[in-house]
């Protein structure tokens, strides 16, 4: 995998289109909004999420089935977020909130029945807090995570197994 650094965009700027970091380089990440297109189909369907806190940042794990990955583009945002459907605000422990935006993806099987276990919970490592789904709704998903801070990020895409991982450092 490649490894770029995306600068910080100016306010009005085009979000940074930016190859994924590899997991084995020095943990650069940014702070910039970063997208990845992905036109479907097919729809990724998301099979599992992990959190887990290793050695100067905390990880997030999507596993997706099939082997297919979705586009995704992850920020830091301006606005509140909120959810999809109702258009409520979306309150998230820590004063750092990242948003995971994934499509064409989705978060339920053909029933309708959820296919992670969680879609809210607060694991409580050194920055990632909290995480909430805001979104399932025709071909999108979305997650907020609540931060302790607004910190540098990465991206790593793992093929075949369809993992995107977002890395959030604990110190800047």
């Amino acid at each position: 995998m490649k490894d770029q650094r995306a600068q910080a965009p100016a306010r009005d700027s085009a979000i940074v289109a930016a190859a994924p970091e590899d997991s084995i380089a020095p943990f650069q990440g940014t702070l910039a909004a970063t997208r990845r297109s992905r036109p479907g189909p097919p729809t990724a369907r998301l099979r599992s999420l992990r959190v887990t806190a290793e050695a100067g940042f905390d990880r997030v794990v999507f596993e997706f089935a099939d082997s297919v990955l979705p586009g995704y583009q992850i920020e830091y945002p301006e606005e509140p977020i909120r959810r999809c459907g109702s258009g409520d605000e979306v309150l998230l422990a820590g004063p750092g909130r990242l948003l995971v935006r994934l499509e064409p993806a989705q978060a339920h099987d053909e029933r309708g029945n959820s296919t992670v276990p969680h879609r809210e919970w607060a694991p409580q490592l050194a920055v990632v807090q909290e995480m909430k789904l805001v979104c399932d709704f025709e071909g999108q998903v979305e997650w907020a995570i609540g931060l302790a801070a607004r910190r540098r990020f990465r991206v790593i895409e793992t093929a075949p197994a369809a993992h995107l991982t977002v890395d959030v450092r604990h110190r800047d």
